[in-house]
């Protein structure tokens, strides 16, 4: 059932026609096309929850992708910016990051973001990047193609921040509606 929902899932977010909210609804999934997730190590067995952040590409490449196959989530809890980010947006966007953990990696690179990357997304106002995004990265899984012949991938918004990559987030710009 899992791989329908992910398909489902992939087919939506491929289907949408404009790179910017295609690119959007994947920076909100924080990587969307999402297989089954595995079990967690300890948070304190792991060697990400005291790396230093990167700050080279390769550096930023290496980190992820190390994180993902040792199944790292304290490593990606220290890269992400959560700044602005609500409790149920960080769980959300923590479940979704370990469901790619254990994926076989085809590719990972760090790519200019476009200058209107995130237009579309913050068009409405309702949302902003909690930081200055600069790249993307973006994580190619050794997997067969989704519905549309895309391959399955995770795109991950970066920015520098003193110094070192992070991960940046589309948080809302102002409280929930009602409060």
């Amino acid at each position: 059932m899992s791989g329908q929902v992910s398909g489902r899932v992939s087919h939506q977010v491929s289907g949408l026609s404009k790179p910017g909210l295609r690119l959007a609804a994947l920076a909100l999934a924080a990587g969307l096309l999402a297989g089954p997730a595995a079990a967690q190590p300890a948070p304190e067995a792991t060697a990400g929850s005291t790396a230093p952040l990167p700050a080279q590409a390769d550096a930023l490449v290496a980190y992820v992708t190390k994180a993902m196959t040792d199944h790292d989530i304290a490593a990606f809890e220290r890269l992400v910016n959560w700044s602005g980010t609500r409790a149920q947006r960080k769980r959300l966007t923590l479940y979704q990051i370990r469901s790619g953990f254990g994926r076989p990696i085809k590719a990972a690179s760090l790519e200019p973001m476009p200058e209107d990357g995130l237009a579309e997304a913050t068009s409405r106002g309702t949302l902003k990047a909690n930081m200055p995004v600069t790249e993307r990265l973006r994580v190619v899984f050794d997997e067969p193609p989704v519905e549309d012949g895309a391959a399955p991938t995770n795109v991950f918004l970066v920015g520098r921040e003193g110094g070192t990559y992070r991960i940046a987030l589309l948080v809302p710009t102002g409280p929930p509606r009602g409060k």
